[in-house]
């Protein structure tokens, strides 16, 4: 026995050595938190996104039969009433029965209260004389963020349907941010733009 003890010490030795890993393995506490800092990462970046474009502030001019026209700061999603509310209200020859309170306000947009027996205007740059400001042809191009049926009918290719469509899409998504969303209406393809792109604005 001591002979093969001599000849071979590393086999007692060995159960010595591996006894204490073993039971530190044994006896250790499994963590009960995971963190993942790729993940915490990206959903700290989601949160700080979602804040930033709710705080957004736009501008828009208020015109017209309001107690306190000019300009206001507003934030997104913020719809007409709360904008004439911060007008002042409305004056009381206002013609209310012409607005749609739910509209969504979008930045850079001009809002008219028309009086009682007046037509909202069309509020456009005019061209300056002798210049070389806008065509006399651009004065005349259709705001499809504010024209009403009848004028979105003197277009070519939109009739009655067509023209609710479009009235309909501004009133549940605001205003159209460019004149190719118009492709977004129902009913409306690129054909139909590329035959409109000359006659309207936004």
């Amino acid at each position: 026995m001591k002979d093969y003890l001599k000849k071979y010490p590393i086999l007692f030795a060995l159960p010595l050595v591996l006894l204490p890993i073993v039971f530190f393995f044994l006896t250790r506490e499994p963590d009960n938190e995971i963190s993942d800092p790729a993940l915490f990462s990206t959903e700290s970046s989601a949160s700080l996104d979602t804040s930033e474009s709710k705080d957004q502030e736009w501008y828009v001019d208020v015109k017209g039969a309001v107690k306190k026209a000019g300009m206001y700061r507003i934030k997104e999603g913020m719809r007409l009433m709360d904008v004439i509310d911060l007008a002042g209200g409305f004056m009381e020859e206002a013609d209310q029965n012409q607005l749609n309170f739910s509209k969504l306000v979008m930045d850079q947009e001009i809002i008219y209260v028309p009086k009682v027996g007046e037509e909202i205007p069309t509020i456009q740059e005019e061209p300056s004389e002798g210049g070389s400001g806008t065509p006399e042809a651009e004065t005349a191009k259709v705001n499809i963020n504010t024209a009403d049926a009848t004028e979105l009918q003197q277009l070519s290719g939109i009739g009655e349907k067509k023209a609710a469509d479009i009235i309909k899409y501004r009133e549940e998504n605001g205003s159209f941010r460019a004149i190719e969303d118009l492709t977004k209406v129902s009913g409306i393809g690129e054909k139909t733009l590329e035959n409109l792109k000359d006659s309207i604005t936004i």
